[in-house]
């Protein structure tokens, strides 16, 4: 471990929306080809990925971060614009923002990342232009925002860190994620599960989102898995239907348990001793 490795306190899991880095989804477009998946254990289906996910867990991690977004923006952005995203931002430190990340097995670059804010604490940062329907006040709800991937690089990574947001949520009692669109990222939106929040296909301003209209999307932690089933989305057997050991979400949290309960272990050796 690097001398100058600074761990980061997430506090309770969680973060805010904007996904201005995906391109257009070309017509026809299916999730990229993982490797095959094969029966394991009682009939389990696993595939491995080219790429693993975890949650942001260093200071170092979030730096890399920062600099993926600002290369991905740079992609779409005219000029300077996407300059901005490549320098600190508070809110990947605050205590209700996860950051996940996703980096390439051979090469160790990261290739793909997004964050997501729960309303534990205080409102979702799209609530400041909008005021939330009747059916999902009041519930456990989150956000995403930043959602990139590195250009050019051919992996299911949207897709991936959409089931690990999705996994997140569950473990957390997450009960849907919220994003806000443009126009013509919609389709990609939908691609991944995402519906109209509040199904009149509205255009909003976001005050978070420069001012420009935005769709409002809702992808629904609980009824998720019966509607992609429903509606033969090509998302369901990646998500639902099969283990991707590569996607570790909770690793950091579960090595942390480790360690301390080794400390503790140490501990009683010595004064046992």
């Amino acid at each position: 471990m690097p001398d100058d490795y600074t761990p980061i306190d997430h506090g309770p899991r969680s973060n805010e929306s904007d996904f201005g880095a995906l391109d257009p989804l070309p017509d026809g477009m299916r999730p990229a080809p993982q490797r095959r998946a094969h029966a394991v254990g009682c009939g389990v289906l696993q595939a491995a990925l080219p790429f693993t996910v975890r949650l942001v867990d260093s200071a170092d991690l979030l730096a890399r971060v920062q600099a993926l977004r600002m290369q991905a923006y740079g992609h779409h952005l005219p000029g300077g614009q996407a300059a901005g995203f490549g320098q600190p931002d508070p809110l990947d430190r605050a205590a209700d923002v996860s950051v996940f990340y996703a980096q390439d097995k051979p090469t160790g670059r990261l290739v793909g990342a997004a964050r997501l804010q729960t309303n534990l604490t205080r409102p979702l940062q799209i609530e400041r232009s909008l005021v939330l329907p009747p059916t999902h006040r009041g519930r456990v709800l989150s956000e995403v925002t930043r959602l990139v991937v590195l250009p050019g690089y051919a992996g299911p990574v949207k897709l991936a860190l959409v089931k690990a947001l999705h996994l997140f949520c569950i473990a957390n009692q997450i009960s849907g994620v919220v994003a806000a669109a443009r126009r013509s990222l919609v389709r990609q939106y939908q691609y991944l599960g995402f519906s109209d929040l509040y199904g009149d296909d509205r255009l909003v301003p976001m005050a978070h989102g420069s001012g420009l209209e935005h769709r409002v999307l809702f992808r629904d932690t609980v009824t998720s898995e019966a509607d992609s089933r429903a509606r033969g989305h090509p998302d369901h057997g990646f998500v639902f239907r099969t283990f991707h050991p590569d996607i570790q979400v909770f690793e950091s949290v579960l090595s942390q348990c480790s360690a301390a309960l080794a400390r503790e272990a140490a501990g009683y050796s010595n004064k046992a001793a």
